[in-house]
């Protein structure tokens, strides 16, 4: 059976992980992810659409895989970036009265 070699990326707050394989014409997205080991090494990863990517679009977890695709995992976002950034300037800006 003809195999072709993919990515499997997932960052870590501390790390980012980059699993090379290869995967059986016709794999789909979460096969590649489970054939990749991402899974084993990241216990509890839960794959949901929505946070898969292929190269940054997000993409269905039965599409077919194709040769050099790099299939990103997404983690949910921890905190508002909205509010994180106006926590920054708001903090800024005390530090500024206070001079």
């Amino acid at each position: 059976m003809a195999k072709f070699a993919i990515q499997v990326v997932y960052a870590l707050p501390d790390r980012v992980l980059v699993l090379d394989c290869e995967v059986p014409v016709g794999t789909t997205v979460e096969q590649g992810i489970h054939l990749s080991g991402l899974m084993q090494k990241v216990p509890g990863l839960c794959l949901k659409e929505g946070f898969i990517g292929i190269y940054s679009k997000k993409v269905s977890l039965n599409q077919t895989l194709n040769a050099g695709d790099r299939i990103e995992c997404y983690r949910p976002v921890s905190a508002d970036p909205k509010l994180v950034r106006q926590r920054r300037v708001q903090k800024k800006l005390k530090s500024h009265k206070s001079v």
